[in-house]
Parts: structure tokens; sequence; C-alpha cells
């Protein structure tokens, strides 16, 4: 069904216009965008970010014409109500048979060209594979071009990333309200899971853990929180599709010399890789920088893994600037761009150290989008 641009909401406006000037370049008569319903923070979901419905149910499709048209597969009949109220796709149908309904959709609207599939990296052997038998010679990988076009948020998802921001803080202000000694480790990760819920966070990715000692970030246990401990947060609320992460390191008590003089490296190696992010420079010194830092300190082996992976990272559901900062990664960042920057890190002194915030690139630098100082907390009991 051909919608009137005039009903499409401004942002996917602007990428169907993008994305009908790519299947020109590229040759295609259509662009099928593709969900399992399983979902990460660490990727784009391409029906998502084209549709605004979020995918439930084991087979979502959005199918895009070099012409304009859409038309969406969904595979949960009783889904059909929330998908109508969510996306601006008018055209959509119920499939128990994905392959077949896609199969349909394009002997309807006439499509001969070759179809390109986004979403081709998560979608399963079998559904490719019966699309490829379906469509023989018409289907192609075209994730290339999906995730050149996700690589920003867009100005319009501002407000959604500074409120997101606000609950983030709101998270980590849970924890020095609510941390008791005695507490289990899963008892204060809910408090801040409450704590964001009631402020209309709509997920949240969350890794609280206290210990004297600890070796890296994981799941809440059943560990209970000691005199001494050293609590990390990694927090990530969603928003509106869009995540925006809040890393903390607070102590149960008063502060020891060590960890004082440890966490300095930490908030040093923090405002020397923030200074990288300008528009025009490689993401990969971001890393370097912060490495820099530590091997200065004596750390070099613990840059490396197993004691760390990566230095920050991009955040989806709905844009990933990119995937990784580490020291390799030669992606130029952007005005516009989006992402986290932690120099998260062990130390064999003190155990494992956490800070970061996520950070929106603006012409003249980097633009801390939470309010939590950037220090070593302590909490009186």
């Amino acid at each position: 069904m051909q919608v009137n641009s005039a009903e499409i909401p401004r942002p996917y406006q602007a990428k169907l216009k993008s994305l009908q000037e790519a299947m020109k370049k590229e040759g295609l008569g259509a662009l099928l965008f593709y969900s399992t319903g399983q979902l990460s923070m660490l990727e784009v979901n391409p029906v998502l970010w084209i549709s605004g419905a979020l995918p439930m149910g084991k087979d979502t499709g959005v199918l895009i014409t070099a012409a304009g048209d859409a038309a969406m597969v969904i595979s949960l009949s009783w889904d059909l109500g929330r998908v109508r109220r969510q996306s601006w796709i008018e055209e959509i149908r119920v499939a128990d048979r994905f392959v077949d309904a896609v199969q349909e959709l394009a002997r309807q609207k006439g499509i001969k060209e070759k179809i390109g599939i986004a979403g081709w990296g998560w979608m399963p052997a079998a559904i490719y594979r019966g699309l490829e038998r379906a469509l023989p010679g018409r289907v192609e990988a075209a994730d290339a071009i999906f995730q050149s076009l996700a690589r920003h948020p867009g100005r319009e998802a501002l407000a959604a990333l500074e409120r997101a921001a606000t609950i983030a803080d709101a998270g980590f202000a849970a924890i020095l309200e609510r941390a008791k000694i005695g507490m289990p480790e899963h008892e204060l990760a809910a408090e801040v899971e409450y704590a964001m819920r009631v402020q209309g966070a709509e997920d949240n990715f969350g890794m609280v853990t206290a210990s004297d000692h600890s070796h890296c970030t994981h799941p809440p246990g059943n560990r209970k929180i000691q005199p001494g401990d050293t609590i990390i947060a990694e927090i990530t609320p969603a928003l509106g599709g869009h995540f925006v992460q809040l890393c903390r390191t607070a102590v149960m008590g008063a502060v020891s010399p060590l960890l004082r003089e440890k966490f300095d490296i930490m908030e040093e190696a923090m405002e020397k890789s923030l200074e990288q992010v300008r528009v025009g420079k490689k993401v990969g010194e971001i890393a370097r920088v912060m490495n820099r830092v530590f091997t200065a300190y004596g750390y070099e082996k613990y840059c490396r893994p197993p004691y760390m992976r990566v230095r920050g990272h991009g955040l989806g559901f709905l844009s990933m600037p990119f995937p990784e900062i580490v020291d390799e990664n030669e992606a130029v960042i952007e005005e516009g761009m989006c992402f986290v920057v932690h120099p998260n890190q062990y130390l064999p002194e003190t155990g494992y150290l956490m800070l970061g915030d996520t950070v929106w690139v603006e012409a003249n630098g980097p633009r801390r989008l939470t309010q939590t100082p950037m220090k070593l907390f302590a909490i009186e009991d």
C-alpha cells in the first residue's frame, strides 16, 4: 500500500528517501527489514528502526519497495493492535509462514529486481534458504545499507536520550540511598530497577555487584554487602528505543588511601579520553589514550583480555555509530553520534573499578548526558 508521505512522521520520511536512493544505486527493487524478535542494546533492530514498532514473535519483516511502498509482516495475531498503534505503516499482515508471506508481497507488488535483506546477519538459515527458494536469485544481504544509515540517532531523539540519562542518574542515586550492610546484591539491583521504572524506563541492562575484590562485572547474585565492599554499577536504562549507560563505583564506608590513589587513575583516563571525542578524530584514539594512562602507571598488562575488552561502545536499538571502542577501530567520529566511553578497569590492588558516561558528539566536543559527578562515592551505612 502506497502511503501518503504527508502522513508519515518526518524522521521516517527522511529514512525512506535515503533508502530509495540506496536501492536505486544498488539496483534493488525492495529492501526487507527482518527481526527474530530478539533484542540487544548493542545492535540496531532493523524492524524497529524502520517501522517504529518493537518486534515480537519469531519472525517480523518490513518490505520497502523502490517506489516507497511499505508493508509489514508479523507472526502474532494478538499483537496486531499494538503494532498498529506504534507504527506509521498502514499495511500490516499476520502470517504463520513468513517466507510465503514475503513471496506473496513480492508478487503482488510486482517486484522483479533483487530484494536486499537488512537484518541478514541475524536471519536464521532456514528462513534465508526458504527465501532463496521462493525468490531464486533475487535475495541478497543488505546490512551495509542499513548500518550506514543508522549511525546517528538524529536530533529528534535527543529529548529521549536526555530523559534516559536522567533516569540513569536516578538509578545510581538509588544505590547511594538504599545500599545497606547485609543487603543481597540482587535486592540492591532491584532497588535500582524500581527507581528507574517509576521514572519511565522501558528496559534496563544492569550490572550491580558488591565485593571486596571484584574480578569483573557480572549479574547480581545472593552475596550480601559487607563493610568496606566496593560496589560497581553499570546502569543502562532505555526510553523510546534509546539506551544511555552510566558506570560508577561506590564504597561501603570510608575510602581507603589505596583505593583513592587507584581511582585517581580512572579519573585521569576518563578525562583524557573525553578530550579525544572530537569530530574528525578516529575512535581508536579514545582507547589508545586510556591505555596509555594505565600503562604509565604500570598496568599495561591489564589493558588487554582477560582483564579488559573494550573502552566503550555504541548503544542500540535505534542507532549504532560503531560496535566497540578499541585500539583498532578506524571509524571517524561524526557530529550527532552517541556512545558510551568507559575506562572500566581491573587493577590487582583494588579489583574491578567502573567509571563511564554516555556522550552526544557536538561540533565543539562531547556533551555528557548524565549529571552524576565523575568521582568515587562513599556510602555511610
